[in-house]
């Protein structure tokens, strides 16, 4: 099953609807995986426990939705399957990707929220913005983000990538890592860098940044130039740690997905125009 993550021409579907049972996306076999017809929202009504939240628009790539939550271990209809948000991110960019990646990120925040963490009583959500708020000593919730920092490390024609245990070396990537309590998103590159492959880095160029609902991370993504060091991987981390050419890459990152593979074509192809200018000039 490919779901389709573009909006539908049938004009009597207005809103984007998203089916959550637990940490699992629904997606149906007949029609495209976040929307859900008129037929497939009534018939969701035999559910007992269903919660709904409305999403308001973000921006025209952030289209406001409406969430559909179900308990989990609820039956499904036999048209009906779960289906991980990874698989689903792989089929299409990450801006067609972005609006589900959001209402993922609130499902959950919603779902490991539904009791208070001070006084146990049940969370309510708020009217007016997305909060949720106890019953009882109105300590309010909002949805948890994690601040990340990604960066690629780079040595002339050379860039640094790993792999990592859950992939294999069949698979490498940028450095990443969690940004700490009171840690600026610079100082956390150098801790990770230093951790991670115990090398020393600098001249520092911020990029942009991404969210990643995995679960709920928003990455800020750095370029970095090698300054002194040998590799020295960490075993729990890291399955392996290389300099690779910019013209022998590994698998890696599509750039269309992940800022990670945006790092890596982009200065693989700032390297190439650079070789062109310098062609250009002996000639």
């Amino acid at each position: 099953m490919t779901p389709q993550l573009t909006p539908p021409h049938d004009n009597t579907v207005s809103v984007i609807q998203y089916l959550f049972r637990g940490r699992e996306c629904i997606v149906t076999g007949s029609e495209p995986a976040q929307w859900l017809s008129g037929h497939a929202t009534k018939e969701l009504e035999r559910f007992q426990s269903l919660t709904r939240l409305q999403l308001p628009a973000l921006s025209v790539k952030q289209p406001g939705c409406e969430i559909t939550l179900l308990e989990e271990g609820a039956e499904l209809p036999g048209h009906m399957e779960p289906m991980p948000m990874r698989d689903i991110l792989m089929t299409g960019s990450f801006d067609s990707f972005a609006p589900l990646g959001r209402a993922g990120q609130v499902a959950q925040w919603f779902n490991d929220h539904r009791y208070c963490g001070r006084c146990a009583a049940p969370m309510q959500p708020a009217t007016e913005q997305l909060v949720l708020s106890c019953s009882s000593c109105q300590h309010h919730v909002y949805p948890r983000i994690n601040p990340c920092i990604i960066v690629l490390i780079t040595r002339g024609r050379e860039v640094l990538l790993a792999s990592h245990h859950r992939h294999g070396k069949a698979f490498y990537s940028c450095l990443a890592g969690f940004i700490e309590a009171g840690e600026s998103a610079e100082d956390a590159v150098h801790r990770e860098v230093m951790e991670e492959v115990g090398i020393k880095i600098g001249n520092l160029r911020y990029l942009g940044s991404q969210p990643w609902p995995f679960p709920s991370q928003l990455m800020f993504g750095f370029y970095a130039d090698y300054e002194s060091g040998e590799i020295d991987a960490d075993q729990d981390e890291i399955e392996d740690a290389v300099w690779f050419d910019i013209d022998d890459l590994p698998f890696v990152p599509n750039p269309e997905i992940s800022i990670a593979g945006r790092l890596i074509a982009g200065y693989r192809q700032s390297q190439l125009n650079k070789q062109e200018r310098q062609e250009k000039g002996d000639s």
